[in-house]
C-alpha cells in the first residue's frame, strides 16, 4: 500500500471520527434533556392498604404523593377486582333463578348467562359498554327497584371472563384528580378483538380524564392486534401521551404502533409481582435506580413490600419511595411525568461518512496481515457496495456496518498492537491505552450509524450481538498468526505439532470462557449469582458506574501482560483472552439504549481498574519466574 493511498484512508477515518462525535454529542443532548421519571403506584395494593389502616382513599394518597410518587398505576379491573373492591358481586343465571333473588325478573333471566349485579350507576354503565363490546349479547336491567343494576351476558369460562378488562375505577380517577397525581392506564386485551367500535368503547373512559401521562397494555399481543392496530393508534393518539414499553416483556404490535406515533413512547420498568416477595429493599432500590440512569426507564411502576415481618407496611413503603426518589433526584432526573426523547438529527450522507470509515479501517487491517493485492480496487468497489446498500435499504445497511465496525476496530486495535517482542511496564500501559482508543473509534462510529429514538427506546436493536463477540476472538489469533509473513506454513505447523495437555486444558478455558461471554452478553442475569450481584452493588456505590467484570477482570490485565511477554513461543491464547477485554469494551456501546455517558464512564472505570489489576499481576508473575529460577538452579 503506497503512502497516498494510506494518506487518504487515514483522512477518511478523521472525517468520519468528526461525523460520530458529532452525532454523539446530538444523543447526548437528547439524553440529557429528557429528565423526567414517574414514580407510580399500583392502585389495588394502595386501596386495599386504605381498608386495612382504615383510611380514605385520597388520605392514603397524599402520604405517597408526598413520599414521591408522582402517578397511579391502574390496571384494567376485571370481575375478580369489582368483586373485591366490592364493586359488583356475579351470579349464573342457574344461581340466580335457582335461589329466586329477583323474582320479578324470572322471566327475564336467562340460565345460560353469567349476571353483574351493582348498586352503582356509573359501573352498570361501564359494565354495559365493557361487555357489550368485548363479548356482545348482553342484557340490562337499569333498576331492580332494590337500587341495583344488572348487566348479563352469555356464560365464558371463569379464565376467559377474569381476564377480560371492564374498565378502570371512577373513585380512583377521581382520587388522583383531587391529589394532583398521574393516572398511568394499563389496558388489557380481549379473545376476538375484531370490532373497531369495541377499540374505541375501551378509551372513551379514559377522554373523560384530565391527567392521563401515559398508556400502557397488558398482554403479550397488544388490543386489536393485528387488524384493528390503526384504530389503537388513532385513539391512542387523541389521548395525546406516551405509549409505555415494558422493559423485558416484547409486546407483539408494540413496535408497529410506536413507530405509527412517531415515537412517542418511553420505557417502563417494573419488579414482578413474584419477585416482589423475596427482593430486599437494597435490591430493588438498585433495580430501580439502574433502570433510569443506565437504560434510559423514565416510568417506574412501583409495587408495595407486603411481607415485612411486623413493620408498618405504610411506613416503610413511604420511606422506601422517598430513598428511592431522593436517590433520582440527586443524579439530576426530575420527579413528574415522564416525555419522550426528541429526534437525533441524521442524515443518509451522515451515516454514508461513517460507513467509508468503516470501510477504510478494514483496509488498513488488511494491509496489516499482509493482503495487499487489489486492496485499490477493492478501495473502490466497498464504497461503490455501501452507497448502493445504504438507498436500497438504509436501516438494514446501518445495522450490517454498526456490526462490521464492531468486528473490524477491535480486532485492528490488537493486530496492530501486539508484536513478537516484550515491553516495559509503562511501555505496556501506553500500548494498552493506545488499543483502547481505536477500539472506542470503532464503538463511536457504530453508535453514530445507530443514532435515532428507536434504538434509545429500543423498539429496534442492534444486529448480530454475539456474531460481533465471537469473531474478533476467532479472527485476532488467526491474523497474529498470517502477520508474520509465513502465516499458512505457522499454521500448518501449529495443526500438526503434538498438543500437551495444559495447552489442551487452556484451549478448553479458552472455549468455556467465550461461551459464558457469549450467553452474557445480552441484559439475562440467568447466569449471574447472587455474590457477583452483591459485587456489582458495591462497585456500583463506589465508582457510580460499575466497569464490566471481563474488562478489568480477565480482559485488561491479561492484554497487559501479553503485551510485556510479548506473542513469542505459545503465548497465542493469552492474547486472545486479552482480546476479551477490547472486544468487551466495544460491546459495551451497542448497548444503544443505555446512556452514552454511562458507557464511557464504564469503559473509563474498567480501563484504570484493569491496569492496576494488570500491573499486580505482571509484578507477580515476575516474582514466579524469579522463585523458578532459584528452584532450577538449586
Amino acid at each position: 500500500m503506497n503512502k497516498t493511498f494510506k494518506y487518504l484512508l487515514a483522512f477518511i477515518l478523521i472525517i468520519s471520527f468528526l461525523t460520530a462525535g458529532n452525532t454523539a454529542l446530538n444523543r447526548h443532548g437528547v439524553e440529557k434533556s429528557s429528565n423526567g421519571v414517574e414514580i407510580t403506584i399500583d392502585y389495588n395494593q394502595v386501596w386495599e392498604m386504605a381498608q386495612r389502616r382504615n383510611m380514605g382513599l385520597i388520605e392514603i394518597l397524599k402520604e405517597f404523593k408526598n413520599a414521591g410518587a408522582t402517578g397511579i398505576f391502574f390496571k384494567e379491573q376485571t370481575s375478580i377486582d369489582l368483586k373485591n373492591q366490592g364493586l359488583a358481586y356475579i351470579k349464573t343465571g342457574s344461581e340466580l333463578l335457582t335461589e329466586g333473588i329477583f323474582p320479578q325478573f324470572d322471566g327475564d333471566l336467562n340460565r345460560y348467562y353469567t349476571y353483574f349485579i351493582t348498586p352503582f350507576p356509573e359501573v352498570h354503565d361501564r359494565l354495559q359498554k365493557h361487555l357489550g363490546a368485548k363479548i356482545g349479547n348482553i342484557e340490562t336491567i337499569t333498576d331492580t327497584g332494590e337500587g341495583l343494576f344488572i348487566v348479563g351476558c352469555p356464560v365464558v369460562t371463569d379464565t376467559m371472563l377474569g381476564s377480560i378488562g371492564l374498565g378502570f375505577p371512577e373513585e380512583g380517577f377521581a382520587a388522583a384528580e383531587k391529589t394532583g397525581l398521574n393516572i398511568i392506564p394499563q389496558i388489557r386485551s380481549w379473545p376476538e378483538a375484531k370490532d373497531a367500535g369495541a377499540v374505541k368503547a375501551v378509551f372513551e373512559q379514559l377522554k373523560d380524564a384530565k391527567n392521563i401521562s401515559t398508556v400502557a397494555f397488558n398482554d403479550k399481543d397488544i388490543p386489536g392486534f393485528p387488524g384493528l392496530l390503526p384504530h389503537l393508534e388513532g385513539e391512542v393518539k387523541a389521548l395525546g401521551v406516551p405509549a409505555a414499553i415494558i422493559e423485558f416483556f416484547p409486546q407483539k404490535g408494540l413496535s408497529g404502533l410506536i413507530h405509527s406515533l412517531d415515537k412517542n413512547a418511553v420505557r417502563l420498568h417494573s419488579i414482578g409481582s413474584d419477585e416482589m416477595s423475596g427482593i430486599s429493599r437494597d435490591r430493588a432500590l438498585d433495580r430501580y435506580t439502574l433502570a433510569v440512569s443506565e437504560r434510559n426507564v423514565r416510568v417506574l411502576y412501583l409495587r408495595l413490600f407486603t411481607r415485612l415481618d411486623g413493620q408498618d407496611w405504610l411506613q416503610e413503603n413511604l420511606s422506601f419511595i422517598d430513598e428511592l426518589t431522593s436517590g433520582l433526584e440527586q443524579k439530576g432526573f426530575v420527579l413528574g411525568a415522564a416525555r419522550p426523547f426528541s429526534g437525533i438529527p441524521f442524515s443518509r450522507f451522515s451515516v454514508g461518512l461513517l460507513g467509508l470509515g468503516v470501510i477504510a479501517a478494514g483496509l488498513l487491517l488488511l494491509e496489516r496481515i499482509g493482503i495487499n493485492r487489489n486492496l485499490a480496487i477493492l478501495g473502490v468497489l466497498a464504497p461503490l457496495g455501501w452507497v448502493g446498500l445504504l438507498f436500497l435499504n438504509h436501516q438494514l445497511a446501518r445495522k450490517l456496518m454498526a456490526l462490521t465496525s464492531v468486528i473490524i476496530f477491535p480486532t485492528l486495535a490488537v493486530i496492530t498492537t501486539v508484536r513478537p517482542e516484550g515491553r516495559g511496564v509503562f511501555s505496556s500501559i501506553l500500548t494498552l491505552l493506545r488499543t483502547s482508543l481505536i477500539s472506542v473509534g470503532g464503538a463511536l462510529l457504530a453508535v453514530g450509524m445507530m443514532a435515532g429514538t428507536d434504538f434509545l427506546l429500543k423498539i429496534d436493536q442492534f444486529l448480530g450481538v454475539k456474531f460481533g463477540i465471537l469473531v474478533p476472538l476467532l479472527l485476532i489469533p488467526l491474523f497474529i498468526i498470517a502477520k508474520d509473513g509465513r502465516g499458512v506454513d505457522r499454521l500448518r505447523e501449529i495443526l500438526n505439532s503434538t498438543v500437551q495437555y495444559k495447552w489442551a486444558f487452556l484451549i478448553g478455558i479458552l472455549g468455556l470462557v467465550g461461551i459464558v461471554l457469549i450467553l452474557r452478553s445480552g441484559n439475562d442475569t440467568g447466569l449471574v449469582s447472587g455474590l457477583e450481584i452483591r459485587f456489582r452493588s458495591v462497585l456500583n456505590d463506589i465508582l457510580v458506574v460499575r466497569p464490566r467484570t471481563k474488562e478489568f477482570l480477565i480482559g485488561h490485565p491479561l492484554m497487559l501482560l501479553s503485551y510485556y511477554l510479548g506473542t513469542k513461543g505459545k503465548r497465542l491464547p493469552l492474547v486472545t483472552l486479552g482480546a476479551i477485554g477490547q472486544v468487551s469494551l466495544v460491546n459495551t456501546f451497542e448497548h444503544f439504549h443505555t446512556p452514552l455517558v454511562v458507557s464511557l464512564l464504564r469503559t473509563v472505570n474498567g480501563l484504570w481498574l484493569g491496569i492496576i489489576i494488570g500491573v499486580v499481576v505482571i509484578y507477580i508473575y515476575k516474582l514466579l519466574m524469579k522463585l523458578e529460577k532459584r528452584y532450577l538452579n538449586a
